[in-house]
């Protein structure tokens, strides 16, 4: 049989979800097969950046999730389209959409011996161009009073950066952060973007 897995290389590494953590039976090292960069704003998150592939971006450090053999294809694709659009447990399942606010399902073949490993992907509409530290910035902190407890883009930053993620533009992004707030960690940052918005 076929093994089937669900590329991670954001906050999936830490946080697979509720309906993909029971079914992962390994997790296999890996980097990514393209570049990826903080080059989309996540209304799930506040409107906070997060990383998808760019070409503008570093291959990164990921994971793949090998999931049970008892998932099907089918099945995996409407899984990872559900934790991402925060919809577990609906039931829904994943059709793919030209919209340029779309999640896409992407598959990526034989990666690190497994079959079918599928990943997030946006429609080029749906991208940041040419992205920029400083609005990054902005957009992060900003995003603290309006995305719920911890899935703002400060604590995602804080994430990826825990799990060995590092961008094109990572140093630069966190810098812009720091310096926004007036802090000396993002862990200050956090704190201090409570209750406040900020102007780039």
């Amino acid at each position: 049989m076929s093994s089937t897995g669900i590329l991670a290389y954001g906050s999936l590494i830490r946080d697979p979800g509720i309906e993909i953590g029971p079914l992962i039976v390994r997790r296999t090292p890996a980097m990514t097969p393209w570049p990826v960069e903080y080059a989309r704003f996540s209304q799930t998150r506040g409107g906070a950046p997060t990383v998808v592939p760019h070409s503008s971006g570093n291959v990164v450090k990921a994971e793949i999730l090998v999931l049970s053999e008892s998932v099907s294809i089918d099945e995996a694709k409407s899984l990872l389209w559900r934790r991402e659009t925060r919809k577990e447990r609906s039931g829904r399942q994943y059709r793919e959409s030209a919209s340029p606010q779309a999640l896409l399902i992407r598959e990526v073949s034989g990666l690190c011996g497994v079959d079918h490993v599928f990943y997030t992907d946006f429609n080029p509409s749906g991208k940041i161009q040419a992205p920029d530290p400083r609005e990054l910035a902005t957009a992060a902190v900003n995003s603290v009073a309006n995305a719920p407890v911890g899935k703002d883009g400060i604590s995602y930053l804080i994430d990826l950066i825990n799990s060995g993620v590092v961008t094109a533009l990572t140093a630069r992004y966190q810098k812009e952060v720091l310096t926004l707030t007036n802090s000396a960690t993002l862990a200050e940052a956090l704190s201090a973007a409570r209750g406040k918005r900020f102007c780039s």
